[in-house]
């Protein structure tokens, strides 16, 4: 069945259930999370929740939280939970969004009151650009670009572009980035918070790290001979204390589990 006809069907059972104001936001939010091709499947998947009810939810959890690549369920992670942040300090905006920047991870963690990890390879440099988006209600999403810079030289703030340029060092190809997905209330957490990965990328292996974590890894791919010095970026995946982390960046799989190993 083609993508347009099966939007039609969704379509037509949107329109056929009776939804609440917040479910239909929970809805939108679900689906703005991922790509615009994966919108009807954001769709089908938050249908499924209210119509099988809360009796199936637990049965289900694995497959509502799970990390996927080209539709490729990985191995299970451990479990995220509902946690509680302070109210960020900003105004909505036209959707009833609230999004802040900062100018380092650790004023992040002092306004939402809540401790997340961290690493120790992270210095005091003053490149990071952080960013937190939220519904208020049920989701937050913590960014941390530039997180860790390890070698990487002349790194300059291209203002036009909003963004650093960077020349790559011998281990580290790019910066690493940090992400941190958390759940703020036990709707959002009955109808789980599925990532997936479209399109050139591969799963490389799942493990456990020196804290116990159990870490999914995931790179990047390329079509015919691959540039030299070429690098993939490496894409590690776990969750620790009920939050989900991201470590993302172009260095080796030696490089990105030892930087795992320092989150604590």
């Amino acid at each position: 069945m083609k993508n347009r006809e099966i939007r039609s069907i969704i379509d037509q059972e949107l329109k056929d259930i009776q939804l609440s104001n917040r479910l239909k936001d929970q809805i939108r939010s679900r689906a703005a999370a991922r790509r615009p091709c994966r919108l009807w499947k954001g769709i089908a998947a938050s249908i499924a929740v209210v119509m099988l009810g809360g009796s199936m939810v637990y049965g289900g959890y694995y497959i509502l939280n799970s990390v996927q690549v080209n539709e490729e369920t990985l191995p299970e992670l451990d479990a995220m939970e509902a946690v509680q942040i302070r109210p960020l300090q900003t105004t909505p905006d036209q959707y009833g969004m609230l999004q802040k920047d900062f100018r380092d991870y650790r004023s992040v963690k002092e306004e939402l009151g809540i401790r997340l990890l961290d690493s120790s390879l992270c210095g005091n440099h003053p490149y990071m650009r952080c960013r937190v988006r939220t519904d208020g209600t049920d989701f937050a999403i913590v960014t941390v670009e530039n997180f860790i810079i390890g070698d990487i030289e002349q790194i300059s703030f291209i203002e036009e572009e909003q963004r650093y340029s960077y020349e790559r060092g011998i281990e580290y190809a790019s910066p690493i980035t940090l992400t941190a997905d958390l759940i703020l209330s036990e709707l959002q957490l009955e109808q789980g918070w599925q990532t997936d990965y479209l399109g050139m990328y591969r799963f490389v292996e799942a493990y456990t790290s020196r804290q116990g974590y159990r870490v999914n890894v995931v790179e990047d791919t390329i079509h015919g001979k691959q540039p030299y010095n070429y690098v993939s970026q490496k894409i590690v995946v776990f969750v620790a204390d009920g939050v989900r982390y991201t470590l993302k960046g172009r260095v080796s799989l030696e490089t990105i589990k030892e930087i795992v190993d320092t989150m604590q």
